[in-house]
């Protein structure tokens, strides 16, 4: 993350969570931005094959089958596992934020929610993004807001991406998605209105998190006898 964040996130645990929405439409060549972001997308070489119930019979559609979330409904608090000067670089980055008690952090991120009447579905979804090839069969993600939102195409992986979600209105309830059928992947979202965001406030989190400043070239400076942080970092 910049720097400037830095204090609020460790000294007054301020958590930013975005939609799903806001990463979608992010221009910044594959980095944050996503066109698929909250869209599980399944899309068989040679076509998707379908069976008539009624005969039996087998067809093949030039289509790629989409169930996309409610996109602007899921937040997302953004990490990764890895501990790496070229995600700094891609992120212009200057500070990575160590967590180093991540049980202790989503203790807190419940306990903050759960003093949030607004969210009714105290369901806390987390854990490493799930990579996928779009040729992937969906198996039941397709069916599950939560499954989708932690989830990216493969070419994300290098991200090392791990993510924290929670839902508003019932984002997270089973098959509250929208199919499509499609022959051309969505285009640019015209959107005008405002995309919604959250922040939790957790207490001082700095005792379990360690503030390590990239010097230029985004070569971390770590302590000459320190080790080489292996735990989550906010990006």
């Amino acid at each position: 993350m910049s720097a400037a964040y830095a204090d609020s996130f460790a000294k007054r645990g301020e958590l930013l969570f975005r939609s799903l929405s806001y990463f979608r439409d992010y221009e910044d060549a594959g980095v944050r931005g996503d066109p698929n972001e909250g869209t599980r997308v399944h899309s068989p070489t040679g076509g998707l094959k379908i069976t008539k119930v009624a005969t039996g019979e087998e067809l093949t559609l030039p289509h790629r089958f989409e169930s996309t979330a409610n996109e602007d409904d899921i937040f997302v608090c953004c990490f990764s596992t890895a501990f790496d000067p070229v995600l700094a670089k891609r992120f212009s980055a200057d500070v990575c934020v160590e967590i180093k008690d991540t049980s202790a952090l989503i203790a807190r991120i419940r306990n903050a929610l759960a003093l949030r009447s607004s969210v009714k579905n105290k369901l806390l979804a987390f854990g490493p993004v799930k990579y996928y090839e779009h040729t992937d069969q969906p198996i039941i993600d397709w069916a599950l807001p939560e499954r989708i939102a932690l989830s990216k195409h493969i070419s994300f992986s290098w991200q090392q991406e791990y993510r924290i979600a929670f839902s508003v209105n019932g984002a997270f309830d089973v098959e509250n998605v929208t199919l499509r059928l499609v022959t051309e992947p969505r285009g640019k979202n015209q959107r005008t209105a405002a995309y919604p965001q959250r922040i939790l406030k957790l207490g001082n989190i700095s005792r379990m998190c360690t503030v390590h400043v990239f010097s230029n070239g985004a070569q971390p400076a770590l302590p000459a006898d320190g080790p080489r942080p292996a735990g989550s970092a906010r990006r």
